[in-house]
């Protein structure tokens, strides 16, 4: 733990890179997300992760396949690609939140120590919950789709709960932290030139969100 806590900083550096490299990657296949509800429409990735009830999944990937062939392959490639991209999205994203947590953990009482130490191994549970969503989804994309038991639909709505839940729970109370501690002056100098290369990470991340990317086929 005292050597994760001394690389804490760089191991972030390196996790907040590959974090940003994925998540620009999956915007750009989004792009590309289109399913026919009575004329095309643009849909993204939370809407099959938080659909309502069954029928809004089932729905959702049987108006893909009543696409026109070129723009159901388009919108195919592009869904699965990300949701495979995604298995490398979550170790970075779960990962940043981990050392975020340990690091103002080191830093608390003993009570805050002990909620931020549960915040960031809770983050396992999280990183658990988005393999078993992808692999369902993964599964689920076909065209002979059908609707999943209400049980089956529940314990997703559950690990989406859980998944969402400790995550932003985590960041929001890290953030927080990290806030007051700049704000208070209780950080260590030599840390500054590591929040320098993450805001370099985000500010080549927003630059990249600027390049135009090609355009997806019209549906005819």
């Amino acid at each position: 733990m005292t050597i994760l806590l001394t690389d804490a900083w760089c191991w972030l550096c390196i996790s907040m890179a590959i974090f940003l490299l994925t998540a620009f990657i999956m915007g750009r296949q989004s792009k590309y997300f289109y399913t026919m509800d009575v004329v095309p429409r643009q849909f993204s990735i939370t809407d099959l992760q938080l659909p309502s009830c069954q029928k809004e999944l089932v729905n959702l990937i049987k108006g893909i396949y009543t696409m026109p062939a070129a723009n159901r392959q388009q919108t195919l490639r592009a869904l699965r690609g990300q949701l495979w991209v995604d298995f490398l999205f979550m170790p970075a994203a779960y990962g940043s939140i981990f050392l975020v947590c340990i690091k103002v953990a080191s830093k608390m009482n003993p009570a805050g120590t002990l909620l931020f130490n549960i915040l960031a191994w809770l983050q396992l549970l999280c990183w658990l919950c988005d393999i078993i969503e992808n692999i369902y989804l993964l599964q689920k994309i076909g065209p002979n789709v059908s609707e999943s038991t209400k049980t089956v639909h529940r314990t997703y709505q559950f690990l989406e709960i859980i998944k969402w839940g400790f995550s932003l729970l985590a960041i929001v109370c890290g953030l927080s932290a990290l806030l007051f501690f700049w704000v208070t002056g209780n950080f260590a100098i030599s840390s500054l030139h590591y929040l320098l290369i993450i805001v370099g990470e985000i500010v080549i991340f927003m630059a990249l969100q600027k390049l135009p990317a090609r355009e997806p086929s019209p549906a005819t």
